[in-house]
């Protein structure tokens, strides 16, 4: 069974996109993530998708996963509207800038890399993505390691950088649902919501795997609100992102229901777990499955620059 898709132009088999969506929606629920940082590289590397058109149908898929995890969190109690709202709120002026860079990237010319021709998009877009994964996936599989040999903290980590960032009084500041943060500078929210945005913009992704971890170790914000806001953040950005890359052309229908028809029941899936699983061995998972999206995406980079002997088309 094959199926055109029109925007990306490449033939794929419909169950594999199924099975993608599937997978990525119920990481979505469980990790809070809107899983751009697997579906994006993934559409690229195994269905050979162009890199624009799988950050912006990445982000489109991402909309509708979001919407239905942040429901269900939203029931667990795990969402923090006002944490949410404040990191959207930059993250729109970040993503709008990730999108331009695309569009700069896609419109250069190629360069020469280890003597071949390689379009810019598809060599920085990768190893931003690399960079990205693997700091993310360091930084947090030592943390969860020493975490799972200590009691349960309900989740929250205290870390130096956290106990430093709020105790920055730069005004106006505001309060939020983590016990642990009675006051907090809006300036390093609005900081960690520009970051983020440029991520969603220029990688595709709903800025989850970043938010996460920044939210946990950057301002100590308990595990599971961090994971249901996260969710929130990511279902407001990918509806910016997603609305920025249509209007670019970006946007594969065809390609988005697909994958909505399948992560939408992950990540019900996903989100009803959570409360199963400690803290510290969510943030050991999520660290694994960092790890192997840089691994997917170092084993692509390596055969674009033909260091396997072969070049992908």
């Amino acid at each position: 069974m094959e199926l055109h898709l029109p925007i990306a132009n490449v033939i794929v088999n419909p169950m594999w996109v199924l099975l993608l969506g599937t997978i990525v929606g119920f990481l979505s629920g469980l990790f809070g993530v809107g899983g751009g940082f697997l579906v994006t590289p993934m559409l690229n590397i195994v269905f050979r998708v162009p890199y624009n058109v799988a950050a912006g149908s990445g982000l489109a898929q991402i909309l509708g996963t979001s919407v239905s995890a942040t429901a269900k969190h939203r029931g667990l109690g795990n969402v923090d509207v006002k944490l949410g709202s404040c990191v959207f709120a930059s993250g729109c002026i970040g993503a709008e800038c990730g999108a331009r860079v695309v569009e700069l990237l896609e419109s250069a010319e190629p360069i020469i890399v280890a003597g071949r021709d390689v379009a810019r998009l598809e060599l920085f877009v990768p190893v931003a993505f690399l960079v990205l994964l693997s700091t993310v996936g360091t930084i947090t599989l030592k943390e969860s390691r020493r975490a799972r040999r200590r009691a349960p903290r309900g989740g929250v980590v205290e870390t130096p950088i956290a106990n430093r960032l709020r105790n920055i009084r730069i005004p106006p500041t505001i309060s939020l649902r983590a016990p642990a943060i009675e006051s907090i500078s809006l300036w390093i929210l609005l900081g960690i919501g520009l970051a983020t945005g440029f991520v969603a913009g220029f990688l595709g992704v709903g800025g989850g795997f970043v938010l996460m971890p920044l939210l946990v170790y950057g301002v100590g914000v308990p595990t599971t609100v961090a994971i249901g806001t996260g969710l929130f953040q990511a279902m407001l950005l990918s509806s910016f992102g997603t609305l920025t890359h249509a209007l670019k052309g970006n946007v594969d229908l065809v390609l988005v229901l697909l994958l909505l028809a399948g992560s939408v029941i992950g990540a019900q899936f996903g989100a009803s777990l959570i409360r199963k699983v400690r803290a510290a061995k969510i943030r050991y998972w999520f660290s694994l499955i960092v790890f192997s999206a840089a691994m997917a995406v170092l084993v692509k980079l390596a055969v674009q620059l033909g260091l396997f002997g072969t070049r992908a088309s």
